[in-house]
């Protein structure tokens, strides 16, 4: 009996905290006269799911809903390296009940020209969520040690090494050709269907060389199955004890340091205090002790990812810049 009331307590306070959230941002509503959200709000993931895209936005989603007093559904629209979940937003009211999850992957589509693709043409930005850092590494087997050799090598023998990616003209491709053109060296890229699928050739044999995001690649290292060379960042990543040795492309002379990043943005024309309420949610969320908690587990918070709405905008045009440079030949 104790314990059932005791539990009964608990939960009571818990609903009485979840209830407070919704009471301040419900108030701060009405002083600015929005009416909104009147209904559900949808957030697309233009990938499939159990992919990082998808696990953090659903992880997103369920914190937002402590402060948000209506549903936040996730839907998965995959196809076309994530365009077919751009133009599903497209083609939606711009009301704010349809919301974009983007990656690197919608400013590379937009660089290369890709059909009915066009971020900056179409939407508008709310925030920048995460972002991640790219490792390069060998199999346990490769004859390569150190970057220093790797790189050595393939100026001897421009093209011989072969490195992977989940897509051709996508993000992996673009890291491994701007790192190899900052390097000074050519690289044979293979694209494969997912990640799995990657590691596999990588492990096997059919790659010499082996990319990923941090979090990812360790999990290869820890078993024993890749060794780190270089990590593409401005410095070493001494905070990881398998990691804190990998010299960084900077140290290097390799100037380049692009990862992986996530964000949201929703259809161009969206009213300004409906995308300015969703930035102020998103921000609150990342700043929370439930998300730092998380984002600590799975070193998601490495370096800072939250960008605002004015910031990740032009940090879009930046990156269409970048990504024009290496790709469109």
């Amino acid at each position: 009996m104790k314990k059932a009331i005791s539990f009964l307590i608990i939960f009571v306070l818990m609903m009485g905290l979840v209830a407070c959230g919704q009471s301040t941002d419900n108030s701060a509503k009405k002083e600015a006269g929005l009416d909104y959200p009147k209904r559900a709000i949808e957030i697309v993931v233009p990938f499939g799911p159990g992919g990082s895209a998808d696990i953090m936005t659903r992880q997103l989603a369920t914190w937002m809903g402590d402060y948000v007093d209506k549903p936040i559904n996730v839907i998965n629209k995959a196809g076309s390296g994530g365009v077919d979940g751009m133009v599903y937003v497209a083609q939606a009211p711009a009301d704010g009940y349809t919301i974009l999850q983007i990656t690197p992957s919608h400013a590379i589509a937009e660089a290369v020209g890709r059909p009915n693709a066009n971020l900056t043409g179409d939407f508008e930005p709310i925030a920048n969520f995460q972002k991640d850092i790219q490792v390069f590494g060998v199999s346990k087997d490769s004859p390569f040690n150190t970057i220093d050799e790797l790189i050595e090598y393939a100026k001897a023998n421009p093209g011989k090494l072969k490195i992977g990616g989940t897509s051709p003209g996508g993000l992996d491709d673009y890291m491994a050709n701007g790192f190899a053109k900052e390097a000074g060296i050519e690289l044979t890229y293979v694209p494969y269907n997912s990640a799995s699928e990657t590691k596999a050739a990588a492990l096997g044999g059919e790659l010499d060389i082996y990319q990923d995001k941090v979090i990812s690649f360790l999990t290869m290292v820890r078993a024993g199955d890749i060794k780190p060379l270089v990590v593409l960042h401005d410095e070493r990543l001494t905070m990881i004890e398998e990691l804190k040795d990998v010299p960084c492309t900077v140290e290097k002379g390799i100037e380049f340091t692009q990862g992986s990043w996530r964000g949201f943005a929703v259809k161009k024309g969206t009213p300004q205090e409906i995308k300015d309420y969703l930035t102020e949610i998103i921000e609150k969320v990342y700043n929370s002790d439930v998300y730092k908690e998380a984002s600590e587990k799975d070193m998601s918070n490495i370096i800072p990812g939250y960008v605002g709405q004015k910031e990740y905008g032009e940090m879009w045009a930046d990156e269409i810049t970048k990504f024009r440079e290496v790709l469109v030949k």
